[in-house]
């Protein structure tokens, strides 16, 4: 809450042209919602009936996908090292539930 406090002041306070509500803007807005309400529900659902071993290990996935995402919507490449990283948290990720599994 004190983050989004301090963000709208940092934008009250400074020269940021003004917020303009279309409906292409505001359908993205509640897609995005709608994405993020089904996000968190599904992982509630996973926590409470799934396997959480697995589930813990697939979550470290999450920041890989997300900036691949990010990547394409924004039509931004992602650099060669990022994709080691990448890997390498994969990897990481895959070892710990192999290790968990026995």
């Amino acid at each position: 809450m004190l983050t989004a406090l301090s963000l709208w002041v940092k934008y009250a306070l400074s020269d940021q042209p003004e917020m303009v509500f279309t409906v292409p803007v505001v359908v993205k807005l509640v897609m995005c919602g709608v994405a993020l309400g089904l996000g968190y529900a599904a992982w509630n659902v996973g926590i409470l009936h799934g396997n959480v071993t697995v589930l813990a290990a697939v979550s470290y996935f999450t920041p890989v996908l997300s900036a691949a995402l990010a990547a394409v919507l924004l039509s931004s490449p992602l650099s060669f090292s990022f994709w080691q990283g990448a890997l390498m948290v994969c990897v990481g990720s895959l070892l710990c539930w192999y290790a968990t599994k026995k």
